[in-house]
């Protein structure tokens, strides 16, 4: 690890604390806490740049590598940060498979955990994109444990309080005749619909804790 990459991963957890305050409500809080058991994929829902970093933040005992667009890498302040905070660069525009196995590498090789965005651009408050595929596509090749994770977003720094719900991990049901188009399309809808039950859980807790 470099200097650059200390000082940004030493820094982040920090600043996101002070200016985003995140809340963090766990589905099964007798049996979960901040930490990630073993290497897994957390599927989150996108609501700004800030997701990863809040992310990371409240899971800040665990090394997480974030997905991020690659032509966020080329711009200059937001592209440093990914640089040195170890997130994997994804090819929106063309086919392209480098990011599984650099994910797959991330779990399997370095024990390290993989976040991912499945709907691949920023939503609206509380309205949920649809997922892209290549989220089950990581998850029945990786065989490990998801982590759901709900943001509320939009979040503003030193303005709303970034707040989140997480779910208890849990795995897909791998394919039995490999990843043909009727698994991929079945196993995100899936995933489409627990985010929508997270999201649903949380309203839920946040009426009841006014």
């Amino acid at each position: 690890m470099s200097a650059a990459d200390r000082i940004v991963k030493g820094c982040t957890p920090f600043l996101v604390k002070t200016l985003l305050r995140p809340k963090a409500y766990f589905l099964n809080p007798d049996k979960q806490k901040d930490r990630l058991t073993q290497p897994s994929i957390l599927v989150i829902n996108h609501t700004s740049h800030l997701d990863g970093p809040i992310v990371n933040t409240v899971f800040k005992h665990d090394c997480i590598h974030n997905l991020a667009a690659k032509d966020r890498f080329q711009q200059k302040g937001f592209g440093f940060f990914l640089r040195h905070t170890g997130c994997i660069p994804i090819d929106r525009q063309n086919p392209d498979t480098s990011w599984i196995h650099e994910s797959l590498r991330m779990l399997h090789e370095e024990k390290e955990n993989v976040a991912i965005f499945p709907e691949g651009a920023h939503g609206t408050h509380r309205q949920q994109l649809p997922f892209h595929s290549g989220v089950v596509m990581l998850a029945a090749l990786a065989n490990v444990p998801i982590v759901m994770v709900y943001i509320d977003g939009p979040h503003k720094i030193l303005g709303k309080r970034a707040k989140l719900i997480i779910a208890p991990p849990f795995r897909l049901d791998l394919p039995i005749y490999g990843l043909d188009s009727d698994y991929i399309d079945q196993q995100t809808t899936i995933l489409q619909n627990k985010m929508k039950g997270l999201m649903e859980e949380f309203i839920k807790i946040e009426k009841n804790a006014r």
